[in-house]
């Protein structure tokens, strides 16, 4: 006999469908992709909050992170310093006959109205105690054929608070030059060859060490102490002819995530995905609750969805914020800028001195000179952080069509340094 099957017909429960949103509701997988995407989401606003300041961060606003608010109370510090120093008459000598450091500030007169160099120099000296003032030999350096034509060259400040105004007493050839590099804005040559004649006259003080700054910085509070102490952990850490300098200043912007590191940084991510797997397998194993709520595709939404999720929100948060330098000395024989503050010892200057001279006729900047005669001599660099100076020059004193790399010349943690607005 043959049989005929029998087709029983009836409504189809869309609600049986494992896509229904009475299934949804019920899956484990739903409500841990829910939790996740709402976590985050509420990191990547906690994101845009927290890093806008970092210019290695997808999440940088410069409206917020060239915003003033330490530079601001310092200037005014600074200025309040100049002003007072207008009464006074003597200038400060050193106790010692060979002072601690020399600090050399050269300066040219801007096409602003402002000049940055008075809250330079204001910002150096202003918070000092009277032994740490006896201990360092001021030089501003009025870089002009005609120093009459710097605003600050006749102002009674100047002459009262510095240990010596340094104008060009060089010989007709060289003035002639120097003539020359003036009337045809030749800046590059210009500003080496007044770097190696600062050098020069800071190392006959006979000071230790050599401070270069340039004129449109400001000097955190409590430099010199830190300044001091860095020395004192660079000298542990290597001989005085086996290093260049200490930077002063440098620009978080170029410390970012570098394309020569991505192999690394891809393995670090492998490492999370393979602990974070193996934590999974082992608490489901360990945990009979887990194991009937912890199901593969579980898993699988955590290790290949979310935490790939996560890392790229890591990336995006920029190498400042996630991974910042630590307070002290570093090495940075790499990705510093520029050249707004360095602290030579004593017995490197001779050498530098020697090879400005002979870059006078290249087309270098101070600072590519430095980086590369340390690569071809094997010298190292240091770095202090916190940043002891921020660089407020909007206007270059290159002169035109530099003015917009002189305003992003920045240093976005300096900003941030505590103060008290009722300070003095």
């Amino acid at each position: 006999m043959r049989f005929k099957p029998r087709v029983i017909l009836g409504a189809f429960d869309e609600s049986d469908s494992p896509w229904s949103w009475k299934s949804i509701k019920r899956s484990s997988t739903s409500w841990l992709v829910a939790l996740l995407a709402v976590l985050w989401i509420l990191t990547y606003q906690y994101c845009r909050f927290a890093y806008s300041r970092d210019p290695t961060s997808y999440f940088f606003d410069g409206t917020h992170g060239y915003e003033r608010r330490y530079s601001l109370h310092r200037e005014q510090q600074a200025y309040d310093f100049i002003r007072a120093a207008n009464g006074t008459s003597t200038p400060p000598i050193p106790t010692q006959q060979e002072p601690f450091m020399c600090i050399g500030i050269a300066t040219v007169a801007r096409t602003s109205a402002q000049q940055y160099v008075e809250g330079t120099i204001g910002s150096v000296l202003h918070g000092l105690t009277d032994e740490e003032r006896q201990s360092i030999y001021l030089m501003p350096f009025i870089a002009h054929t005609h120093p009459s034509d710097h605003p600050i060259y006749r102002e009674p400040w100047l002459a009262a608070i510095s240990n010596r105004v340094l104008e060009y007493e060089v010989s007709d050839q060289d003035r002639a030059k120097l003539q020359m590099f003036e009337e045809g804005h030749h800046f590059r040559n210009k500003s080496m060859y007044d770097y190696g004649y600062l050098l020069e006259k800071c190392h006959e003080t006979g000071a230790a060490w050599v401070v270069m700054l340039e004129d449109d910085v400001l000097a955190r509070a409590g430099w010199y102490a830190e300044t001091v102490d860095a020395l004192s952990q660079i000298r542990r850490m290597t001989s005085d002819d086996g290093w260049l300098y200490l930077r002063m200043f440098y620009t978080e912007g170029l410390l970012g995530w570098n394309s020569e590191e991505w192999f690394r940084y891809f393995g670090w991510s492998f490492i999370s995905f393979l602990v974070l797997l193996a934590a999974l397998i082992g608490a489901r194993i360990k945990s009979p609750r887990l194991q009937r709520n912890l199901s593969n595709l579980n898993m699988v939404v955590v290790c290949l969805i979310a935490l790939p999720a996560f890392i790229i929100l890591y990336f995006m948060a920029g190498r400042v914020s996630m991974q910042p330098l630590d307070a002290g000395v570093h090495e940075m024989s790499r990705f510093g800028c520029c050249s707004q503050g360095f602290i030579f010892p004593r017995a490197i200057v001779p050498r530098l001195i020697e090879r400005t001279r002979k870059a006078m006729d290249e087309d270098y900047y101070v600072d590519m000179l430095l980086e590369r005669w340390a690569d071809a001599e094997n010298l190292k660099r240091f770095v202090a952080v916190p940043s002891m100076l921020q660089h407020v020059g909007a206007k270059s004193s290159k002169g035109w069509g530099y003015d917009e790399s002189a305003g992003t010349t920045w240093n976005f943690g300096f900003e941030t340094h505590p103060f008290s607005r009722r300070m003095t």
